[in-house]
């Protein structure tokens, strides 16, 4: 694979995600009830061409009559009348407007002894969604690690950890291709949490494991309201900010906690699942450039107070911004491009995209603030190449030159 962006940073990172989705992984074996027997086709077709009628007896007459009489639904001089007469037309009417049949038959009825529908696959209501066998894993196998299923949504989709930002872009597409965008939704908890960990001669990021989780936690906030989608609190839960700032050291260690150490990498949880595949590459660069810092930025409680708050308004509430909050954005992506300009630039050197100007777009267009669902596109802010600029420049300075030049 492709390491030159992360030699020319003198390191080597490995970057990856889990593509959360509310793909359903459906077989009888793990259905423990079969969704079938809430809409009964037995009970809808005995409804409709009305089956329970030809069980019906002058003993059963007289006890709808009985059960009409005593809820009131017809006078008593009535049921005397229907009584002398139970061949009457008007004994079945009053049945069916009171619905008497289903006291009378369902509870003695046998329309579950030899049922043909009860976890039979050619009749299972959820088969109509999209389902894991409708992915072609062989399209994808080679950038997975891993799949399986998710009880906090559907089928999760982990992939290889990439050596190269470029490679890791190709691979997050191609997935959500296959998988389809229909079938990722934030309003259903799908999550695309990031994995980063690097190597730097005899360092690692392990040496630097808090530093790293209290900086990104620092833009937390400022993260969320840039890359996240309106529906990002809907995942609440899944990705908390620390109850205190006493609590940092020990919460990035909490499964659930929004920056999460683990052994192998820095788990970041606060990435939607990549429905905008562009969107989430550029979140994954600054996160990486972020990783990549070993400077701790310096913490207050102020700034852990606002910082927690504006979070929680984006990803537990999902409430509107007051313009205080965007200020205080403001001012803290002041010092998010200062502290990661020289990581993010030498990272967008490997794919020949301007991460710097994509960064400053993301911010004034952010995510959160999005009214309908839209793609960001990182090529539009594609590097020109040494040809290019060169071909450009010879054009450009040939159309200055009058005709005689060439004479």
């Amino acid at each position: 694979m492709n390491m030159k962006g992360a030699e020319k940073m003198g390191v080597k990172y490995l970057i990856g995600t889990e593509i959360e989705t509310n793909i359903k992984n459906l077989d009888c074996e793990s259905c423990d009830y079969c969704s079938i027997c809430d809409d009964c086709p037995v009970c809808e077709d005995c409804v409709s061409y009305h089956w329970y009628c030809d069980d019906c007896t002058e003993e059963i007459r007289r006890e709808i009559i009985e059960i009409a009489e005593e809820n009131g639904w017809i006078e008593d001089k009535k049921a005397e009348k229907l009584r002398e007469n139970l061949d009457s037309d008007e004994i079945c009417s009053i049945c069916q407007s009171f619905h008497i049949w289903s006291d009378i038959f369902c509870e003695d009825c046998n329309r579950c002894d030899g049922c043909e529908y009860v976890y039979n696959p050619d009749y299972c209501p959820l088969m109509d969604e999209y389902n894991v066998g409708d992915v072609d894993i062989t399209k994808i196998e080679k950038y997975l690690d891993g799949y399986y299923n998710d009880g906090s949504c559907g089928m999760e989709y982990c992939t290889k950890p990439f050596n190269s930002l470029k490679t890791y872009w190709e691979a997050v597409k191609a997935i959500v291709s296959e998988i389809g965008k229909e079938n990722i939704d934030i309003s259903r908890c799908c999550g695309g949490h990031i994995n980063i960990s690097w190597t730097n001669g005899d360092k690692s990021w392990k040496n630097y494991e808090k530093t790293i989780a209290k900086n990104i936690l620092y833009f937390a906030d400022l993260l969320s309201y840039m890359f996240c989608s309106p529906e990002t609190h809907y995942r609440d839960g899944y990705k908390d900010f620390p109850w205190d700032m006493d609590d940092i050291n020990d919460d990035i260690y909490n499964k659930y906690t929004c920056v999460h150490i683990k052994d192998y990498a820095v788990e970041i949880r606060i990435p939607d699942s990549p429905k905008d595949v562009d969107n989430h590459i550029l979140f994954t660069a600054v996160l990486l450039a972020l990783s990549l810092k070993t400077v701790e930025l310096p913490w207050t409680d102020e700034i852990f107070k606002k910082t927690k708050e504006t979070y929680e308004k984006i990803n537990k509430y999902g409430d509107q911004l007051k313009p205080a909050d965007i200020k205080h954005l403001e001012e803290k992506y002041k010092i998010l491009r200062r502290f990661i300009e020289k990581p993010l630039k030498q990272l967008g050197e490997e794919n020949e995209i301007d991460l710097m100007k994509a960064l400053d777009y993301r911010f004034k267009h952010p995510k959160y603030l999005e009214d309908q669902e839209t793609e960001f596109n990182l090529n539009q802010f594609k590097m020109q190449s040494f040809r290019e600029k060169t071909s450009r420049f010879i054009q450009s300075f040939a159309k200055q030159l009058p005709l005689t030049a060439f004479a």
